[in-house]
């Protein structure tokens, strides 16, 4: 879902309500700490390993999560 709120947002579309719902639930998946845990691993090797593991923050999703975040709020548009 962060994938996908992340192409709407670098096209330049304008949020509608739809896509609400899509950021309460990455809204929801944030930590006590700020932070975005990453939740699922996918099989197979990373050519480059950028989180912590399974479970842990990943600063790449936190990362995703407040840039689709802010283009929500409107202080973010291409």
């Amino acid at each position: 879902m962060l994938r996908g709120l992340e192409y709407f947002r670098s096209a330049g579309v304008t949020p509608n309500e739809p896509v609400a719902d899509a950021l309460e639930l990455v809204a929801s998946k944030r930590d006590g700490d700020g932070r975005w845990l990453v939740e699922t691993r996918h099989p197979g090797v990373m050519p480059i390993e950028t989180d912590e593991g399974q479970g842990r923050p990943s600063r790449w999703n936190t990362l995703r999560a407040l840039r689709v975040l802010r283009w929500y709020r409107g202080a973010d548009r291409p």
